[in-house]
């Protein structure tokens, strides 16, 4: 299994980089950024503080009015943000580099060599969790890789019962999820709350390879397969849910939403799918280009991304370029 490079938005070769010390670029709300860089994620803390990450270290940020390109002093690919508040963001990317953003400026947290961070989790201030893959971390493959933040240094481990872990989700700080591939290229759930006293369970899921998660409580998750249809948790068992196929046979990449009756799933050929608490349906975006990662700060304000520098704004009736 190719697990580094089976995304549809990879990066592409000699692609034009949006990063350069000491200049910014800004675009008007809502429209597309102007670059063929990829962009593989999106997080904020609210309608007026946005971010999105992607390739050569691409970081760039919506005020509520314009998109500004933001200094990083990496090119390393950048494929997980999330923050606790807004002067508290970590961005995560390939060679297991984190930065930090401090409300003022991003500095350099972390990097390990053989390794890459698919994704990242704020909890709070002194509780963050990366996960991504270790390839030296297996038998002639590759590992899980696990990574935490205490407050005071980051903390890093293999997650041996994984060949790759791709997304992290919390309801809390004592309740935090990962979902990736078993060495069989089968999908693989970890829970629980990261400590000794409470180690993670990985066997509360038998199904399809796995690259998204999101949830409205711990009682109601969300898991988006590399292929076939998304599967719900509602405490004790998984299931699927009306239109959880995705018609359009889609691969689903990103995952995320505001309560139990709205969520979103975003994936290949510029697809995206809404669920409005009893069936999921397609949603209409105007773009063919593949979509990374999907955030949302309320019903009516939803950001989605994704190849090409693609940015996308749902206002409550249709998606916006």
């Amino acid at each position: 299994m190719q697990v580094k490079r089976d995304l549809a938005f990879a990066v592409v070769a000699g692609a034009a980089l949006l990063v350069s010390c000491g200049s910014s670029t800004t675009v008007p709300a809502g429209s597309t950024f102007p670059t063929t860089a990829d962009l593989r994620a999106v997080w904020g803390s609210g309608p007026g503080d946005v971010w999105s990450v992607g390739s050569g270290g691409t970081i760039v940020h919506f005020d509520g009015r314009t998109w500004t390109l933001r200094a990083t002093g990496t090119t390393e690919n950048l494929t997980g943000i999330s923050g606790s508040s807004p002067a508290d963001v970590w961005a995560t990317g390939d060679a297991g580099t984190i930065l930090h953003w401090n409300g003022k400026s991003w500095s350099k947290a972390w990097t390990t060599p053989d390794t890459e961070l698919l994704a990242v989790w704020a909890n709070t201030p002194t509780d963050a969790w990366a996960v991504g893959i270790d390839w030296a971390g297996g038998l002639g493959g590759s590992t899980g890789y696990v990574v935490h933040w205490n407050g005071s240094s980051w903390q890093d481990a293999d997650a041996l019962a994984s060949s790759s872990l791709w997304s992290v989700w919390a309801s809390g700080p004592d309740d935090v999820w990962m979902v990736g591939d078993r060495p069989q290229d089968d999908g693989l759930v970890l829970r629980g709350a990261g400590t000794s006293a409470n180690p993670f369970d990985a066997s509360i899921y038998t199904g399809p390879e796995l690259r998204g998660i999101w949830g409205a409580s711990a009682t109601d998750v969300w898991v988006s397969p590399y292929q076939r249809a998304v599967q719900h948790w509602d405490g004790s068992t998984w299931t699927t849910r009306p239109g959880s196929s995705m018609p359009t046979g889609a691969q689903i990449f990103g995952i995320g939403g505001t309560a139990a009756n709205d969520a979103w799933a975003v994936g290949t050929d510029g697809t995206a799918f809404h669920y409005d608490g009893d069936a999921w349906s397609t949603v209409p975006t105007g773009t063919t280009n593949p979509l990374a990662a999907v955030w949302a700060d309320s019903p009516d304000d939803v950001w989605a991304v994704g190849s090409g520098g693609t940015v996308l704004r749902w206002d409550g009736s249709a998606w916006r370029h």
